[in-house]
């Protein structure tokens, strides 16, 4: 019997002939939320390297601290899991430290590499017992019978032969080099290749907001990168893809000002999505820097976020952001006030990264410039992209003959408008009692 796979009906033999299809495409939708990064100035650690870090990372060997120390980390994990650290300091001096010919260097450059500090034990049968101190604490210890059996560890590598008697070696020297203007340009110019959603940066420096904010157009405007810069008290950039912290909190004693208040809300912009956060409430804050009611209406028009003290009916106290806004205030016809809403812009945000992921895994090149390749594509812009925003009430209910796609100027182009209603939160009452 003859078989096979078929193209027309236009077989000559009897038989059976089979192709095996999808009926779609195998595309899902990007997750919305992604990565904040912070960039630190570390006197321990890797310099100009993007790191990912998470709670389960050993801080003291990575960054040269406890992640209580670590302020800008520890409130990030508030609002994230998925942060990743830049060391804008220089690679600086290694401490070292010898005892004869035996050396200890420190695995990195740095002040932090002089809390080092290394002691050998000898023993009856001239063995040695090697321990590593990093700020008082132990993190290490070999017992070995020479120096060549010695195994580098997180802080320091060893060299030289083993002192004939007891030694301890503090090391000194370590020195760090300081972070310069060039430093952050190449974190901006190194933040081109990664895939982040915020990036959270606390300065009194209006050089860096300045960079960043334009760095943050470019990215949105030229290249179809949908990311954002949390700072602090900065709304001169007018733009919705920045955002300006303008007051701080309080956890208990612990002062937390707004240019550190800003990396716990980059952190839950971030991974917000298409949730709210006008009224998300700050992690552990017990109080803020209290404004009157003018001046927070007056900070509100001017595009800062505010934090709030939320005195609850039940009894429960709460510091909560005031409104999920960013800095843009130019309102045009082609841009309104759905701009300024920060759950509106991550909703925009979503769809405009699903559509560029689909059209350029699935079409580009893939697929031809017909109305069977367009309907195609709207249909998956549809099936992927919209219908979950609706289900999810990120937006209305929309109308499929509202989406129109039709061949643009030239035939390698393909011409899109599509018309949608985003939705924003609840956020003011207007009620009348008719008392009776």
């Amino acid at each position: 019997m003859a078989g096979g796979r078929w193209e027309h009906q236009n077989k000559a033999r009897p038989g059976a002939y089979l192709n095996f299809e999808t009926n779609d495409l195998v595309a899902t939708g990007l997750d919305s939320g992604g990565a904040v990064v912070i960039p630190l100035k570390l006197d321990w650690g890797e310099s100009g390297k993007f790191i990912k870090v998470s709670p389960n990372t050993r801080f003291t060997e990575l960054l040269g601290r406890s992640l209580g120390e670590l302020k800008p980390i520890r409130e990030a994990f508030k609002g994230n899991g998925n942060v990743i650290v830049y060391n804008l300091n220089g690679e600086g001096d290694k401490a070292t430290a010898t005892s004869g010919t035996f050396t200890a260097t420190a695995d990195h450059g740095g002040t932090d590499g002089n809390k080092i500090t290394v002691t050998v034990s000898i023993g009856l049968d001239d063995s040695a017992i090697v321990r590593t101190f990093y700020n008082g604490d132990r993190v290490d210890s070999q017992m070995v019978a020479t120096a060549a059996e010695l195994e580098p560890n997180a802080f320091v590598t060893f060299g030289g032969d083993l002192p004939t008697e007891d030694a301890t070696l503090t090391l000194t020297g370590g020195d760090t080099t300081e972070a310069t203007n060039d430093a952050w340009a190449d974190l901006a110019a190194g933040l081109d290749t990664q895939i982040f959603k915020s990036i959270a940066i606390g300065t009194d420096d209006e050089t860096v907001k300045t960079l960043f904010s334009l760095k943050i157009r470019q990215w949105r405007e030229n290249e179809g990168k949908n990311v954002n810069l949390i700072t602090n008290d900065y709304n001169a950039a007018d733009f919705e893809g920045v955002v300006s912290v303008l007051n701080g909190v309080y956890l208990g004693d612990e002062f937390i000002p707004a240019d550190e208040a800003v990396y716990w809300y980059g952190a839950a912009y971030a991974s917000a999505g298409t949730q709210s956060l006008t009224y998300a409430e700050y992690p552990g804050a017990t109080d803020c820097e209290r404004l009157t009611n003018d001046e927070i209406i007056k900070a509100l028009k001017e595009g800062h976020i505010v934090f709030t003290y939320n005195q609850g009916a039940d009894g429960i106290d709460k510091v909560v952001v005031e409104q999920d806004i960013n800095t843009f205030r130019s309102i045009t016809p082609k841009k309104n006030q759905d701009f300024r809403k920060g759950k509106i812009v991550r909703q925009m945000d979503i769809v405009s990264d699903n559509v560029q992921h689909i059209w350029s895994r699935f079409f580009i090149g893939k697929v031809d410039n017909n109305e069977d390749g367009r309907n195609l594509f709207k249909g998956q812009i549809m099936s992927v992209v919209l219908d979950p925003l609706v289900r999810r009430g990120a937006i209305e209910p929309y109308n499929p003959d509202e989406l129109i796609f039709e061949q643009g100027a030239e035939k390698d182009a393909v011409l899109a408008t599509m018309g949608l209603k985003f939705v924003d939160a609840m956020e003011k009452l207007y009620m009348t009692v008719d008392c009776k």
